[in-house]
């Protein structure tokens, strides 16, 4: 039993709330990614979950037992660092067996989870070298066997990819969601990369100054994110914002002075002169007829291309705007063109509180 739930959870150093009021529950085999910028408190919440921190107030469980005041070695956990934590004297071998042989369990059990662990990572041809006869990614691949020849209830992995470069963090990002999809523990996994909590969560917390902004799944965060930080936080390229106020009889939406007129999607019940923002995914942008109805004219700034997909930068009449396409653009600085947001893909927040506005 594996699941984990934080209930009222605050931590204080000194005068400073790093953890303010988290409740979340992570169900049993769950993989739940906490996100959130730096100092949004998601490595400090990890640590919590850990043991290696004490909570202000709260309480926290494990496999329904309350392991709040428990140190880490009772917690039945086992985590994964971003400094891969190897003993640079012992072989991979005796890295990945060190719980076990510490637990004094029978040398012949040790060898087999061993060797199970390491053919499951691939590691077999690895077993008697040192970490520093290692890659990055064969040293977190040991630090990750670490871990699971001690089948723990929780995973706990903290930024483990950060000190990897890009095509490795690929691959062993797709390892861990493999290697989670086979044993099925509950993982809770710290990023502050949005693609990796997109492409490896079942369930996504978003932090923000020690609070959860949102909690839901990946495409709910994005389809549907309850707040402009949200909205802003997730998605690659960043969501356009743009200030805008409801016109008049609430069926138009009006932004720079008027200058952009776009129609008010069916479903929302706003008064006439309400201040908002909308937000404009750079996908739910498309190329129309200078002119055309519900358009936005554009001037090129700059084009980004990375051969499969092109963003282009754009200066409006409300600010830049970004436009991302997966067919390469012919589009050159100082080009103008207009284009046209879809409105069934528009979300309005209040400008005041910053929350979404839901369609009834």
């Amino acid at each position: 039993m594996g699941a984990v739930s934080l209930k009222g959870v605050s931590k204080s150093f000194g005068a400073v709330d790093v953890i303010r009021n988290v409740s979340v529950e992570i169900a049993e085999g769950e993989f739940c990614v906490l996100i959130g910028p730096s100092g949004s408190g998601k490595s400090t919440l990890l640590r919590i979950i850990a043991g290696l921190e004490n909570v202000t107030d709260g309480e926290v469980r494990i496999g329904g037992r309350d392991v709040t005041e428990l140190a880490a070695k009772e917690r039945d956990i086992a985590m994964v660092f971003q400094s891969y934590a190897l003993y640079p004297q012992m072989t991979v071998r005796e890295n990945m067996s060190f719980a076990l042989r510490l637990k004094h369990r029978p040398k012949d059990e040790i060898r087999r989870k061993t060797d199970e662990v390491a053919q499951m990572l691939g590691l077999e041809a690895l077993l008697d070298r040192l970490p520093k006869e290692l890659s990055g990614g064969q040293r977190q691949r040991v630090a990750m066997g670490r871990a699971i020849v001690r089948d723990p209830s929780v995973f706990l992995f903290d930024e483990p990819l950060s000190n990897l470069d890009a095509k490795l963090r690929t691959q062993v990002r797709g390892e861990i969601r493999d290697l989670h999809r086979r044993i099925g523990t509950t993982s809770v996994y710290v990023t502050h990369d949005q693609v990796e909590a997109m492409t490896m969560g079942q369930k996504i917390v978003v932090l923000r100054d020690g609070r959860v902004e949102q909690v839901g799944t990946p495409l709910d965060l994005y389809d549907r994110p309850d707040s402009v930080f949200v909205a802003g936080f997730i998605g690659s390229p960043a969501i356009n914002m743009l200030p805008a106020m409801v016109g008049p009889e609430a069926k138009t939406l009006h932004t720079a002075n008027s200058e952009i007129v776009l129609p008010l999607p069916e479903g929302y019940r706003l008064e006439s002169g309400r201040n908002v923002l909308i937000g404009i995914r750079p996908e739910h942008l498309e190329t129309v007829a200078a002119g055309a109805s519900g358009s936005i004219v554009c001037a090129v700034d700059a084009v980004e291309s990375t051969g499969s997909d092109t963003t282009v930068i754009c200066d409006s009449p409300a600010g830049k705007m970004l436009v991302s396409s997966k067919q390469r653009s012919q589009a050159r600085a100082g080009d103008r063109f207009a284009l046209r947001p879809d409105s069934e893909k528009l979300l309005i927040f209040d400008k005041a509180s910053e929350s979404r506005i839901v369609r009834m």
